[in-house]
């Protein structure tokens, strides 16, 4: 406001900030020459970038040898890294930093700024990499192999520290290190996604950050860094642990994220097909970036088989996006704001960037779609060409706004607040749609090890909604175990715990009236399925003594899982166990039940706590969700069992960072039951689960839908209540992590966070079970 009222006093001012972006404009598009001559400003640091494929290249050779990880080296870590597509292979994630750094104490070496986390996420170590010119090395530098990284991460330095890599010797730890400019959260981190929606960006927000990413963009554009692609789901940003000059705030400070050891997921610079009405996507995607940054809001575009009516489709969906955002007002900047939409529009219309020997020269021949050849020599020219005309047209507009119209400097770094939640006025009765509820009900910043407490809340919000829907149908969750011990002190303490549990029946002493549990084991998974789903109701079948008697009690499981089943119709079914070896009456009953309940069913297992072992059955069962553990910062246990799904991405929850509250009520009784592991993260996902099954039976009464939508709607939330529905809908609940594509680690608070309301929940609902109905039709009813 103080800028605003100050040109409002000073039209004279106005007026020359007004004829110097004209003027801009009008330098920009004259030929190269005019470029020239834009005004003698900070515009001019950007000639002296060190930008060679060379220069670029090593840094990704320097990245790969970063991220090499060797598990053997680590000690105190009990958590697991990503896994190359070599099974030998392991990586650390890295992530790049796409802002200029302030290097004074380097000024003829340039350095980039890498983090890399240590195994369980708690500790991101900070690395300045400097890509040495020079064919000297002296004493002050240590030559890291592989995995030289990994004792490091270990120690914790809490320090800057300085690599060095020259092409042909390798990578050099130098004996030196800074004091760190910031002290970062343990986590993943949020995506550029997550940030626009839920922070405050300023015009010199938007601005900077723009800069940012378009000018290591075209720096990086003709290198290998270009393997990973670049959106608002590969860009993070990594709060900082409290400090007083910036507390409750997020720094603005972009990294793309390089998760090594994947499936290469690089962009194509042209494709050569004229049907596509953009053919470089590599130049889309960049603008789809600018757009959600100047619109602060994700790109969401629809689905199509066809990989070029997709790309068609979101073409569209950029280009109309593109006009609301030139009508967008950016109180106070009128005038500089055009030259953000002409930055970004550039990058939306491909004209730009084909080059006449790319002009189509296609003709059809029996249906088959024939492009003329490039030799290899045209292709590369054509990309440095093209990345010429960014420069000018994208980076150069960009930076000068940056630069002259805020007076950004190196090594700025901009703070950006979450924007106020507005107090919820919704109701069950209310037609108002995309309503959000009040913050209050979740942490303002989503707390690891408090997961237990917000899964709790989670499930009590829910279980409100259907009280004031008047929704009673219960859930009912079965868990097959070791049994219950009632006389446990908390059940004393808190009786209403104990209204919970249903019906129970012991397998193993068969017509035994009273459940006992001496093992301790079931007590424990029945104490985290009432803390994670409150409302839930439970069954408790006792199949074996402790572990000892698991090994023959195949039969008492099989009849557990019928009784479950049938009688006590139970919607999840709950072991958290397994068998090295499949077992066949286990595997007709698990068949029986679902066979008879039509699917209507849910069995969850856990996937095993050894890793030297394959997943274990009943995990494996094609029927069966199998559940692996994470922390609490969703990075997967190392102990954890080796998946047998050939490539297909796994599942995990809370399995570890058990809070002490919990802990303490079996530290006399039962001292050793409370350890971390597949066990626990299989009782959670039942609990998180069996929530997601009370939250369906209530969303048709908060979403209004009349008609063929709301039969339909009904009909296909019912897919939830089976295997396939619900292992769809726990994918959902994980946030996607670039780093590490296979492992998803559910997360519900996540969800419910990033989807404010019950409408945005209610179409992701709708939208993962509708693919399960059409991809797994049910058969229909005889007669």
């Amino acid at each position: 406001m103080l800028i605003l009222s100050f040109f409002r006093r000073n039209i004279a001012d106005a007026e020359t900030l007004k004829s110097a972006c004209d003027d801009l404009l009008n330098k920009l598009t004259q030929g190269e020459d005019g470029a020239e001559d834009l005004p003698n400003s900070a515009l001019q640091d950007l000639d002296g970038l060190h930008t060679s494929a060379d220069f670029n290249n090593d840094c990704f050779r320097a990245l790969q040898l970063i991220a090499e990880c060797d598990p053997a080296l680590h000690t105190t870590s009990h958590t697991m890294v990503a896994m190359g597509r070599d099974s030998q292979e392991s990586w650390h994630p890295a992530r790049l930093c796409l802002h200029e750094t302030e290097n004074s104490q380097e000024p003829l070496s340039p350095f980039v700024k890498v983090l890399v986390p240590a195994m369980d996420l708690t500790l991101w170590q900070e690395f300045c990499l400097i890509i040495q010119t020079e064919n000297s090395l002296d004493d002050s530098q240590q030559l890291l192999t592989r995995g030289g990284f990994c004792p490091l991460l270990e120690r914790e330095i809490t320090a800057r520290l300085f690599l060095s890599f020259k092409h042909g010797h390798g990578l050099f730890l130098l004996k030196k290190s800074q004091v760190l400019k910031q002290l970062l959260q343990a986590g993943l981190g949020e995506t550029l996604a997550t940030v626009i929606r839920n922070y405050d960006l300023t015009p010199r927000d938007k601005v900077m950050l723009s800069y940012a990413i378009a000018r290591s963009f075209w720096q990086y554009y003709d290198s290998e860094l270009m393997q990973t692609k670049w959106t608002s789901d590969t860009i993070w940003f990594m709060p900082e642990e409290s400090s007083r000059g910036h507390r409750g705030t997020l720094p603005l400070c972009a990294y793309l994220s390089f998760p090594f050891g994947g499936p290469s997921n690089t962009t194509p610079d042209v494709v050569q097909d004229d049907l596509l009405t953009h053919r470089c996507p590599r130049i889309f995607d960049i603008g789809v970036l600018l757009l959600e940054i100047g619109l602060a809001k994700p790109f969401r575009t629809g689905r199509r088989r066809d990989k070029v009516a997709q790309a068609n489709l979101s073409h569209k969906i950029a280009t109309d996006e593109m006009l609301e955002l030139e009508k967008m007002n950016w109180d106070g900047f009128a005038n500089s704001k055009k030259y953000f939409d002409s930055a970004v529009r550039y990058c939306l219309n491909d004209t730009h960037f084909i080059l006449p020997s790319e002009q189509p020269k296609s003709l059809r021949q029996g249906g088959v779609l024939s492009a003329r050849p490039t030799t290899a020599s045209d292709s590369q020219a054509d990309v440095l060409k093209r990345r010429k005309i960014f420069y000018k047209n994208v980076v150069r507009p960009l930076a000068w706004l940056a630069k002259r119209g805020f007076g950004a400097q190196a090594g700025d770094i901009p703070y950006v607040k979450k924007k106020p939640s507005s107090p919820s006025l919704q109701n069950a009765s209310s037609n108002t749609l995309w309503q959000a509820e009040p913050d209050a009900l979740f942490h303002s910043a989503i707390v690891p090890k408090m997961w237990l407490s917000d899964l709790m809340k989670i499930s009590r919000q829910v279980e409100s909604k259907r009280r004031e829907c008047r929704v009673a149908a219960p859930v009912r969750v079965a868990i097959l175990d070791t049994g219950l011990n009632m006389d446990l002190p908390v059940f004393t303490k808190k009786r209403g715990l104990l209204k919970s549990i249903k019906d129970m029946k012991d397998f193993v002493k068969p017509g035994t009236t009273t459940m006992t549990d001496t093992f301790g084991h079931g007590t424990f998974m029945a104490r985290l399925v009432m803390e994670c789903a409150p409302g839930a109701e439970i069954l408790v079948a006792r199949v074996a003594e402790d572990t000892h008697g698991l090994k023959s009690s195949q039969a008492s499981i099989k009849e557990a899982i019928l009784w479950a089943g049938q009688t006590g119709k139970a919607d999840i079914i709950v072991m958290a166990f397994g068998f090295p070896n499949d077992n066949q009456e286990i595997r007709e009953a698990i068949e029986t039940v679902q066979q008879q309940r039509k699917e209507d069913i849910i069995f969850l297992a856990s996937a095993g706590n050894s890793s030297t072992d394959d997943e274990s059955f009943p995990a494996r069962h094609p029927s069966v969700i199998s559940v692996y553990a994470t922390n609490c910062h969703g990075a997967f246990l190392q102990s954890n069992s080796a998946s047998t799904s050939k490539g297909a991405a796994v599942l995990g929850t809370y399995g570890d960072d058990i809070p002490d509250s919990l802990r303490d009520e079996f530290r006399t009784t039962y001292p050793k039951v409370c350890e971390p592991g597949s066990s626990v993260a299989t009782a959670v996902m039942a609990g998180i689960s069996a929530t997601m099954l009370a939250y369906a039976s209530v969303l048709t009464s908060l979403v209004p839908l009349q008609g063929v939508a709301a039969s339909t709607s009904h009909a296909v939330l019912r897919r939830l209540w089976t295997t396939k529905g619900m292992e769809a809908m726990l994918y959902r609940l994980a946030q996607e992590d670039q780093d590490r594509p296979r492992l998803k680690a559910v997360k519900p608070m996540w969800f419910w966070k990033s989807r404010p309301n019950d409408t945005a929940r209610y179409c992701a609902v709708f939208d993962t079970l509708s693919d399960i109905d059409r991809r797994f039709p049910r058969a229909a009813e005889p007669g």
